[in-house]
């Protein structure tokens, strides 16, 4: 029987960490800008199939940068969650 790999736990989450810096360092800002009328969402976008500014519903945007995957789940489960909501407290 062999002996599994042990790894210190602070090994780990260092390592978590630099996993998580790296992805960080590579984004591209997204900026918000309130105003008297509203907010205005700036980002670069070199790609014209992925979204990093978009509305989730009524009055609500979503605004992400990291890997695509996962800013997109988690668009579509706010999309989903909103879509929900709304339509349980819809009062027309």
């Amino acid at each position: 029987m062999s002996m599994p790999f042990y790894v210190p736990p602070e090994q780990v989450m260092k390592d978590r960490a630099d996993f998580a810096r790296k992805g960080i360092a590579r984004g591209r800002s997204v900026v918000v800008v309130g105003y008297d009328r509203g907010i205005a969402f700036v980002a670069e976008n070199p790609s014209r199939a992925l979204h990093k500014v978009s509305e989730i519903y009524d009055r609500i945007a979503f605004a992400a940068v990291g890997r695509y995957n996962e800013f997109e789940s988690l668009r579509v489960a706010g999309i989903r969650y909103a879509d929900l909501r709304g339509y349980s407290y819809d009062r027309t």
